[in-house]
């Protein structure tokens, strides 16, 4: 189901309606109700019965994590194995095709000729999202901070939970769990916030992402012919691209969610003023971050594997640069990881996963070379002048990793960077050549006007620390609703969408 239909809005309609017609005590079930409808409708029975199968293991394994808890050695054994049981269902179903792929690649090198061809297969919709939510309720039961569902019905509305299913963000059982199972009172302000939040990211995807995904489709598609600026062109656009299409996509799942008065955790705050790619990765897709953080990067630091490499590396290399290689390593593995998650494609592992990786561990390798060259120099660190190279450098950055998620493979996308820097045609930024990339004149200046709007809004959020909806709260009621209706008539204006035009799925649909 397209969450961008009206069969979505007009679900969501009857759902509010019947959610606070309901007595408190029981909203939680109306919840469950149309998360299993939404499931049904958009996987099918087969895929939605697969899903429900992996949430009862989930259940029986958690119970039993908790029975044995006392008996450290089986209760390892037991969260084992239910983290297979949720990883190799989230393997088989989305990136079967990595390790069939690349170990036909690996054996053609030793000249080897195996009859592996890549399979299809249909995954359910959200299958990474609640595989990480299932796996983060088990590692929080084992380790005692989170207690254990014994209402299966309630782990699968926290699983399936619909808002959230879609495209995130990712849940946590101590963060979110309570948040939807609660009823929650009618109220007229996160009834408003939820609405305005809803127009919004449709306007980030109908109105600029949709116009963004024409540039970007119509250089990718051709980057033999579109060399040399155009390429930095498309890259930046397809970064902007990628954040209106999936921070819209967010905002409309937590605006959806915000009506039922629950209020699900951020995946956004401001990426594109990081001045560093770590601070960018704490700012952007934060659900992921965290997730990788507190339940793969921690844990894997402190395991006993890692230390004895780190004993090992100091006796090498001293204990000053010894007790690094654990860190860079866990880095490195975690960076793979994420790049994995996001698909089971070279060019994904690099341009989302590994280039990050070796971004971050260069960085710090170097740090001492960097502060030299800041006193050496003279630099003040504390201009504006400093710190805004700083993120124009990130900006770039990103956008050159991103274009590799963009391309069609690792191949492709060496070979068209290679393009870009074989031809030297700046002239292009003044001759009107732009405007042969699938958007007139007119249709660039709607782009530029509503990417100073995003813009703006931005710069409301940094400065006043505040969000938009809370800032526009303080204004006349005038201003406010002036506002509100240009967004409403934006949308349905300047929005792509209607007969005869097919809007792109959301991109972390696919995820």
């Amino acid at each position: 189901m397209d969450i961008l239909s009206f069969t979505f809005y007009g679900m969501m309609l009857f759902a509010v309606l019947l959610y606070y017609s309901t007595p408190i005590k029981y909203r939680w079930v109306i919840l469950l109700g149309f998360s299993v409808y939404f499931v049904f409708h958009a996987n099918g029975i087969k895929l939605a019965l697969y899903m429900a199968f992996v949430i009862v293991c989930t259940y029986v394994i958690s119970l039993l994590l908790d029975k044995y808890r006392e008996k450290q050695r089986l209760c390892k054994a037991i969260l084992v194995l239910g983290i297979v049981i949720n990883g190799t269902s989230l393997i088989l179903m989305k990136e079967l095709n990595f390790f069939l792929n690349t170990t036909r690649i690996a054996a053609s090198v030793f000249g080897k000729v195996l009859p592996l061809s890549p399979v299809s297969i249909l995954a359910p919709v959200g299958i990474s999202y609640y595989t990480l939510s299932l796996t983060g309720c088990l590692l929080d039961v084992y380790w005692g901070s989170a207690k254990v569902e014994k209402n299966v019905l309630k782990l699968a509305l926290f699983a399936g939970y619909f808002p959230a299913l879609v495209s995130g963000p990712i849940l946590r059982k101590r963060e979110s769990f309570e948040a939807i199972m609660e009823g929650h009172a009618f109220d007229y302000s996160n009834f408003c916030f939820g609405l305005q939040r809803i127009v919004w990211g449709m306007f980030k995807k109908l109105v600029i992402s949709e116009r963004l995904a024409v540039i970007v489709n119509t250089v990718y598609g051709d980057y033999y012919v579109y060399s040399g600026f155009y390429i930095w062109v498309a890259a930046v656009a397809f970064l902007l691209q990628l954040y209106t299409d999936f921070s819209g996509c967010i905002d409309i799942c937590l605006g959806c969610s915000q009506l039922f008065g629950v209020m699900l955790p951020e995946n956004f705050d401001l990426p594109f003023l990081s001045k560093s790619v770590s601070e960018f990765w704490r700012h952007w897709h934060i659900t992921l971050g965290g997730w990788l953080r507190d339940y793969i990067y921690y844990p894997m630091l402190k395991s006993d594997f890692i230390q004895n490499i780190g004993e090992h590396s100091k006796k090498i290399l001293g204990k000053k640069r010894g007790k690094k290689i654990p860190l860079y390593l866990v880095t490195m593995i975690s960076w793979f990881l994420i790049g994995f998650w996001h698909g089971g494609e070279w060019n994904y592992i690099f341009g989302v996963g590994l280039f990050y990786g070796m971004v971050i561990v260069s960085g710090q390798i170097l740090e001492p070379v960097f502060k030299k060259t800041i006193t050496l120099f003279q630099i003040h660190t504390d201009c504006f002048s400093w710190q805004f190279f700083q993120v124009a450098r990130t900006f770039f950055i990103l956008a050159f990793a991103n274009s590799f998620f963009r391309a069609v493979s690792l191949k492709s996308a060496f070979q068209m960077w290679r393009q870009a820097f074989c031809n030297w045609n700046p002239w292009i930024f003044f001759d009107e050549s732009l405007y042969n990339l699938g958007l007139d004149r007119r249709e660039w200046h709607i782009l530029e006007f509503s990417l100073l709007a995003l813009i703006v809004c931005g710069l409301i959020r940094h400065v006043t620390k505040k969000t938009v909806r809370q800032w526009l709260l303080a204004q006349n009621l005038l201003f406010r609703w002036t506002a509100f209706l240009l967004l409403v008539l934006s949308v349905f204006i300047y929005g792509y969408y209607g007969p005869g035009f097919d809007a792109q799925s959301f991109i972390y649909i696919q995820f």
